[in-house]
């Protein structure tokens, strides 16, 4: 069963081109990591200082390895220098339909 992460984010007033920059270097990296189903930087359509990072991994496991790994804290500081505030939650994936 694989796991969603989701970080719902409120970044600092002006920071945006900032938190792109630094998602854009996570994303080149995360991209190799065994376990990964899929990474997304979202925007709220109706508030620019409002985002979500999610992430769906094949398991709780490797996500978690991936979190207690060196490039992980490296590549995360810059994105979280960017945020005013931020939630995590994990959701395991129940059922659902990819098309």
């Amino acid at each position: 069963m694989s796991v969603r992460l989701i970080v719902d984010v409120r970044i600092k007033p002006g920071s945006r081109e900032e938190l792109l920059s630094a998602y854009d270097a996570l994303r080149a990296r995360v991209a190799e990591e065994p376990g990964l189903i899929g990474h997304q930087l979202c925007e709220a359509s109706d508030d620019n200082e409002h985002w979500l990072v999610i992430s769906e991994w094949e398991s709780a496991e490797l996500s978690s390895g991936w979190d207690a790994s060196e490039d992980h804290a490296r590549l995360l500081a810059p994105l979280r220098a960017c945020f005013a505030q931020a939630s995590r939650s994990t959701f395991n994936v129940r059922d659902g339909v990819v098309v």
